[in-house]
Order: C-alpha cells, then structure tokens, then sequence
C-alpha cells in the first residue's frame, strides 16, 4: 500500500483552473464553458419562483436521514498550500496567491467550495435536530484532467502520481470526517477517480490504498466483512456492506466504470464480464435473498442514454450497449430483492427509469446532481429520507448555491414530494412524472419545475426545441429505444 502524506484540513483557496478545450475529435462538452458564457451570465440573474422557500427537513414517521453527494471533482491545484500538504512541490505555474472565492461555473470545486459544501449538510442537520445515519457518495473525488495538472503543477513519474492522487481522495475523505464526524460513508468509484487516466481502471496500489482508506469510514462493521469489502474493492473496485441504519438491507457499490461506454469492448464476446463483476453481483445478490434482505444498487456512471450530447446531435448511451442489456436481465432475475439504484455522473438533478428484460419499468435509477461546478450548474446537495424497514428513498431535499447571485448562499431548492405532489420518488411515481414531463415543456407548469431544477437553478441547456431529448433519456435506455421515441414526438 502506498505511504500518504499525513494531513489535518486546513483554511484554503483558490485560484484560476484552466479548463482548456480538447484538440479536434476530442469531447465538445470540455469546450461548453468557453462557448456559452453569456448564458452564465442571463441566467446567473433569473429569479426563480420555487415552491419551498423554507420547508422543515427533518425525519418523518418510520424514517431516517441520510446524505447524498456526487461528483465532487475537488482541486487541489487551485491552492499551492494543499500542494504541500499533499506531499508535492508547486512548480511556479501553479504557486500563485489563492483567493478565499468559490469555484465559479466551468471550474471544478476548490477548498472554499468543497469545505462550504460540508458545513452546509452538517448544519442543516444540527439547526433541524437530526443526525445523518450514513453517507452515499457517487463517486468523482478527482478534478476532470486531474493527470494533465499534475504534470503542470508538480510533476514526476508514475509513482508520484499514483501516491499524489491517492492523497488527493484521502484528503478528501479527511474533509468529509471532520464536518460530518461519526457518519459512516459509501462511496463509489468515479471515471476520474483513478490513477491511470480518465475510464481506466486503477492501479492496484491506488485501490488497495483507497480501499483500505474508505474502510476507515464505514462505522461498525464486523472484522470479517469489512476485510471481505476491502478485498473485493482491491480486485475490481466494488463492494457491498450491510446498511447501518437498516435490517436486512445491503448496500452494494458497483464500478460502473467497467461498464462504460468509453469501453467499447465491454460486456462483448471478447470481454463479457468486464472485472467478473457481473459473477460477483450475483453472488451478493443471492446471499441478500438468502436472507430475505433488499439491496440498493450505488454507482457513479448510470445506464442510459447521454440527454446533453443527445440535445446536441450527438446521442450516444453512456455504457456498452451489452452491460445495460445484462443488468437488465440479471436484476429481472432479483426482482423485489434490489428496490432501487443511486448514480451520478452527468452533474445534474434527475432520473432513470431501468426496464426488465422484457422492456418494462423495473427500478429507479435517483442520479445525484454535482457539487462541481464545472458545466455550468449550481453546487448542490441532497438530503434524503429513507424507510426504516426497506431503506428506500421516501423523499429528498435539494440544497444549492447559486454562484449567479453577489453573496452566494446556500438554500433549499425544493422537496420532491411537495415540489411535485407525489408520495415518494419510487418507480411508480417516477413513471408518472416522466409521462408529465413528456407531454409538457419546459416553459411551464411541472415542466418548468424540472428545467429548473435540472442544473440546480442554472437552466442554460434544456429548451422547447431538446425538450424531447431530455425526457426520452428518462425512460429509454437503448439508442434504437431512444430514437423511437424523439422521431415520433418531433
């Protein structure tokens, strides 16, 4: 395992991160925050008409709370001090002065922002008298171009990096105990969360030292299971644990990263079970029903199609083709064992409905907006409610900081349960609302709500013209099933 510099959080801050657009081929939504800052700019100063101003969080009848975070994408480049700490020298590009602002849109989270974050989840539960019984994080501790920094910033071989980044998420995992001290956390590997470059599984001393570290903040967990979590992450980046606040109910953190689309040989006859993680899910899956238990699925990279490269001509599904067709298929066969799935990814508040291997609803799929500012939405948070009996989401809270605003401060954006009149964002629900969503627009009524809502009070990429983009996405996870429906609606 590698040996990490020893850290205590500190008062940091930021400075300007590049955000430099691909050479010609490359991804067009690295190039977004250059191309449409007066966007930014229109709409860093809508006023929003939201239907919570104040709404009282705190645990409801048969439930508890519990903290949902993504794509956090911290920089430790945008302070020379958290340099050193970390172990590394700045090379004089990156020793300037850091301010004490936030990360603004098209950067990704510095100190202030990240450290801001945290104090807001933490005081949300001290001023509303409750305490989080555990975390999710899907994924995405790394800054976006973490690699090409390093050279920039510190540089060295690949050892230095491997140990660097690693530090990084250690880091990251330090901020997180000391503002939320007691809660324990899950979380999952992000595309960026790697020592090898971005989609590529990491080394087995990143995972090994990452492992062990996340192993630290998982609350009281047996010897032997938590050594077996620790052992699975290690050989292939997931693991699963019995939730601490729930009888009977395990969490299982899949590497959707496997299963990306970057990979295009995954889940094919050459490669059918990318990281036998596939072997593995069923064996977790099959020891939860053994037991009469239900599992919650948690990932960064959810299935589906990309709604924002769909709305501008370019759709494309964010796994291989074959792993979605699978988990389909395999989770079909786990019917009312697994009740539902948490991903990130896409830096935005929404949702995905999973079909079963006939091609109806079968599970939600809550996709967990970003604390990255970096394509142009607003910081966010969630805080969520969870049965006591199931551990299924009964409702949630989004908190964001709108950074359009003078004096950016955090605030609650809506609750989904009065925000859109129904019990609970289960399948059924979800399956209402998409249809709303379809045959509306995103200039009024519940239609409104979602564009709003989509990049936490920043709506700069839905309009009435990729409306049926964005709400296809919900529903279709197939490019053929995809297609279908945006021909028939345009």
């Amino acid at each position: 395992m590698l040996a990490l510099p020893v850290y205590t959080p500190m008062a940091a801050c930021e400075h300007e991160i590049i955000t430099a657009c691909r050479p010609p081929g490359g991804d067009p939504l690295r190039c977004l925050p250059a191309k449409i800052p007066i966007l930014v700019l229109a709409f860093s100063t809508l006023v929003l008409s939201l239907p919570n101003d104040s709404p009282a969080l705190g645990p409801h009848r048969g439930t508890g709370m519990f903290l949902l975070l993504s794509d956090l994408h911290f920089d430790p480049y945008a302070d020379p001090a958290i340099l050193r700490q970390l172990g590394a020298t700045p090379t004089p590009a990156c020793d300037a002065p850091a301010s004490e602002a936030f990360a603004q849109y098209g950067s990704d989270t510095n100190y202030p922002l990240l450290k801001s974050a945290l104090e807001q989840a933490a005081a949300t539960a001290a001023a509303n008298h409750f305490h989080y019984d555990y975390a999710i994080l899907t994924g995405d501790f790394l800054a976006h171009h973490f690699d090409d920094r390093f050279h920039q910033c510190v540089g060295g071989g690949n050892e230095s990096y491997t140990r660097f980044a690693a530090a990084t998420v250690r880091f990251v995992d330090g901020m997180i105990s000391a503002k939320l001290p007691g809660v324990p956390v899950f979380a999952a590997l992000g595309n960026n969360d790697t020592d090898k470059g971005d989609y590529i599984q990491p080394s087995d001393d990143f995972l090994q030292t990452v492992g062990e570290d996340w192993s630290r903040a998982w609350g009281k967990i047996p010897e032997a299971e938590r050594a077996a979590a620790v052992a699975s992450f290690e050989r292939a980046g997931n693991y699963a644990l019995a939730n601490p606040a729930v009888p009977k109910n395990e969490l299982v953190i899949l590497n959707s990263n496997l299963w990306a689309g970057a990979s295009p040989n995954a889940c094919s006859d050459a490669n059918p079970d990318p990281g036998g993680q596939f072997e593995w899910l069923t064996n977790a899956l099959e020891k939860v029903r053994r037991q009469g238990g239900t599992a919650s699925l948690i990932m960064h990279i959810p299935p589906g199609i990309d709604a924002m490269r769909a709305s501008l001509g370019m759709p494309r599904t964010l796994w291989a083709e074959g792993c979605a067709q699978r988990l389909s298929a395999k989770l079909s066969e786990f019917r009312g064992v697994v009740r539902e799935m948490y991903a990130g990814h896409i830096h935005r508040d929404d949702f995905r409905i999973l079909p079963d291997e006939d091609g109806k609803p079968l599970l939600p799929i809550h996709i967990i907006p970003a604390v990255s500012p970096i394509y142009l939405d607003n910081p966010a948070l969630e805080i969520g409610w969870y049965d006591k009996a199931s551990g299924e989401l009964r409702d949630y809270a989004v908190q964001y900081l709108d950074l359009g605003k003078p004096q950016p401060a955090w605030t609650t954006e809506y609750v989904f349960t009065q925000a859109y009149g129904l019990a609970h964002p289960d399948l059924a629900a979800l399956e209402a609302l998409s249809s709303r969503f379809r045959a509306g627009n995103p200039e009024t009524g519940v239609g409104k709500q979602y564009e709003t809502y989509y990049g936490a009070g920043a709506p700069i990429f839905i309009t009435p013209g990729n409306w049926i983009d964005y709400t296809c996405a919900q529903t279709e996870l197939t490019l053929p099933a995809f297609n279908q429906c945006v021909g028939t609606r345009r």
